[in-house]
C-alpha cells in the first residue's frame, strides 16, 4: 500500500474518508527504517512485532506513548484536521507535523526519525484502521472545549 491507498474501510465505517485521500503522515521518508515500519503496518493492517520493534528502537518512549494512544482510540479525524487527544490538551497533526511543544522545541522537522508521539500515533492509526472519524469540523468542536 502506498500513500493515498485505502485510509480506512468505508464499508465498516461510512464516515471514513474517501480512499483517494492521502495519509496525513506520509509513508515514504528519507529514512529506510522509518519507511519500512510504516509500510509494514500499511501492508498488514495491524501492529506486528517487527513494526513495533522498529518503532520502539527508533522512537523509544514516544513510540510507546503512540501505541498507547492508538489502543485507547485517541486519534480522531475531523473534516478539517486530524487530532490526537493527549492527557492535557489536543494536538493537531498536519503534513507530518504537530502543534505540540515537543515538536516545536525539541525535534528537527527535517529529520523523519524525530517525531513526537502524536505524529507517530497518527501514522500507526492510519495504517491499521484505528482512526476515529467524525463528520464535523474540529474548528467548531474546539470551541466547546
Amino acid at each position: 500500500m502506498t500513500d493515498g491507498d485505502d485510509v480506512g474501510d468505508r464499508a465498516a465505517n461510512p464516515d471514513a474518508p474517501d480512499p483517494s485521500d492521502a495519509y496525513v503522515v506520509p509513508t515514504e521518508t528519507d529514512s529506510d527504517t522509518e519507511t519500512a515500519w510504516r509500510r509494514e503496518l500499511a501492508e498488514k493492517g495491524e501492529l506486528t512485532p517487527g513494526a513495533v520493534d522498529a518503532l520502539m528502537s527508533r522512537h523509544d518512549g514516544r513510540g510507546a506513548r503512540a501505541i498507547e494512544a492508538v489502543s485507547e482510540g485517541r486519534v480522531k479525524r475531523y473534516r478539517d484536521f486530524t487530532v490526537v487527544v493527549g492527557h492535557a490538551d489536543e494536538y493537531v497533526v498536519e503534513d507530518g507535523g504537530c502543534t505540540c511543544k515537543d515538536s516545536a522545541y525539541n525535534l528537527d522537522p527535517e529529520d523523519p526519525t524525530e517525531r513526537c508521539w502524536h505524529v507517530l500515533a497518527v501514522a500507526i492509526a492510519e495504517r491499521i484502521g484505528e482512526v476515529d472519524y467524525h463528520e464535523m469540523w474540529y474548528s467548531e468542536v474546539r470551541d466547546f472545549l
